[in-house]
């Protein structure tokens, strides 16, 4: 029988509106993006200035490419299994202290091999981060927004990789090509600024507590929030939704990792991975070598540069817009549509050079495209019971950077020599539309469900809360 108290906190939390306090977490875990992106936004234009600087062969730059990736892959792991033992806020905070340090350590590099470890070692704390936010996220806020909060921080995310471009555009307009790429790896060192707000005033997932047993923070955080949002500290309120879902759920069962590669988790994984390995395939080649596929159709370095900035400009807006309309449409229909537009947008990349279409192409793979993650992201998180969220979010992270941020990407500059960007583009349409079916078609939609019933092993009916007295 499901714990009374565990239950109505749950049915507390699930009421509450976006309260200012819970703005302000999620600006919290927007600065968390924050810092994230400025660390991963680096690769592309200092890679477009080393290219030339440095002299770089094809394998050279792949190597670059994915090294930062190879080490959040390697780092994913032992984080996600930390965030269920040991909290996602703790994660969060070394995370950040890690690849801060280490980044800065990257402007002393002299060759290829020093520059890789650099940015592998790095990458080990990114793997820690950068799940976390959306993982919060979908277990903080109400069921009704849970996407429009994961979309203004995604959107967040998405816009701050406009920061190392124009980092790395001053740095070349001021300093001479072997020293202006080393200036935003000293940048890199910022985000350990962002640490202290986080510490001091960003709460730990009161789902991860309550599956812990700790009930009495939960329980002032819920009351704090209420208070804030002007509703009364109803505890004989129950959702039976909520409790009948619990008592039916096979708890020991979900504390291995193993239950992740079984029914009827594994085919749930391998589809929210499938369709995340899409979105990511297009963001590692715009983001790494988009200022470089730019330079070569003529628009010069900067230009270059600035202009795959302004792409992850747009996406921003488009990942606000996603999350507002997934809430509302749900996520299937509105993943369906991006994923369309954005092929649109890789096939105009691929067939018409003319200066009109590069510029619609770059709109619809920039806002439909890069600003698909909202739900990319949250629906991975919605996939998974709170015992083994951390795991499940984690993994399906790993596996999918792995075939897309190092897999794909280390191949680019070789098929960029062989076939040209028509390949790559043709490529990324095609592996949009075969990766993302699967789970339009046979997923499940989960806007609107109560998260434990959403995530639940149970098959499920578009039911409502059925709220009662005790």
């Amino acid at each position: 029988m499901a714990d009374f108290r565990h239950v109505n906190l749950l049915t507390r939390l699930d009421r509450l509106p976006i309260t200012p306090r819970v703005v302000g977490i999620i600006a919290l875990l927007s600065l968390v993006w924050l810092a994230e992106a400025f660390d991963i936004g680096i690769v592309g234009p200092v890679l477009t200035t080393l290219e030339k600087a440095w002299h770089l062969t094809s394998w050279q730059t792949g190597l670059l490419a994915i090294a930062s990736t190879i080490g959040i892959v390697l780092g994913m792991m032992p984080a996600g299994m930390m965030a269920d033992r040991f909290g996602r806020r703790r994660v969060i905070l070394m995370g950040i202290g890690w690849f801060s340090m280490v980044t800065m350590l990257g402007a002393l590099a002299r060759n290829v091999a020093a520059l890789f470890l650099v940015r592998l070692v790095a990458g080990i704390g990114e793997g820690a981060v950068l799940p976390m936010p959306y993982l919060i996220l979908s277990e903080f806020t109400n069921y009704r927004r849970r996407a429009v909060s994961v979309g203004y921080a995604n959107g967040i995310l998405t816009a701050a990789y406009v920061v190392p471009s124009l980092v790395s555009v001053w740095a070349l307009h001021h300093y001479a090509q072997d020293v202006a790429w080393r200036v935003p790896f000293l940048l890199g060192g910022v985000p350990l600024l962002m640490l202290i707000p986080i510490a001091l005033w960003l709460p730990e997932s009161p789902r991860y507590l309550l599956d812990k047993g700790r009930q009495a923070p939960v329980a002032r955080l819920v009351e704090a929030l209420e208070q804030e949002a002007a509703l009364p500290h109803d505890e004989s309120l129950y959702d039976e939704v909520i409790a009948e879902t619990l008592d039916e759920t096979p708890h020991d069962m979900l504390r291995t990792l193993r239950s992740i590669f079984r029914p009827p988790l594994l085919a749930r994984s391998a589809m929210v991975i499938l369709h995340l390995t899409a979105a990511l395939i297009l963001f590692y080649i715009l983001q790494v070598f988009g200022p470089a596929l730019l330079a070569k159709r003529g628009l010069g370095v900067s230009n270059s540069i600035l202009d795959t900035g302004l792409m992850m400009l747009i996406a921003g807006f488009g990942s606000v817009c996603q999350g507002y309309l997934s809430d509302r449409f749900g996520r299937k229909r509105v993943l369906a549509l991006y994923a369309a537009l954005a092929t649109v947008g890789c096939l105009l990349f691929a067939w018409v050079h003319t200066r009109e279409a590069t510029l619609a192409a770059g709109f619809l793979t920039a806002f439909f495209g890069l600003g698909i993650f909202p739900v990319s992201k949250l629906s991975v998180a919605e996939q998974y019971p709170t015992e083994v969220r951390g795991r499940g979010v984690y993994v399906a992270e790993m596996i999918a950077r792995g075939m897309s941020g190092i897999v794909t990407t280390y191949f680019i500059p070789f098929v960029l020599s062989v076939g040209g960007d028509r390949v790559v583009f043709l490529g990324i349409a095609v592996v949009l539309v075969a990766f993302t079916a699967p789970f339009v078609a046979f997923g499940r939609e989960t806007a609107q469900l109560q998260l434990e019933y959403a995530t639940s092993v149970l098959p499920l009916k578009r039911v409502r809360p059925r709220l009662s007295r005790h």
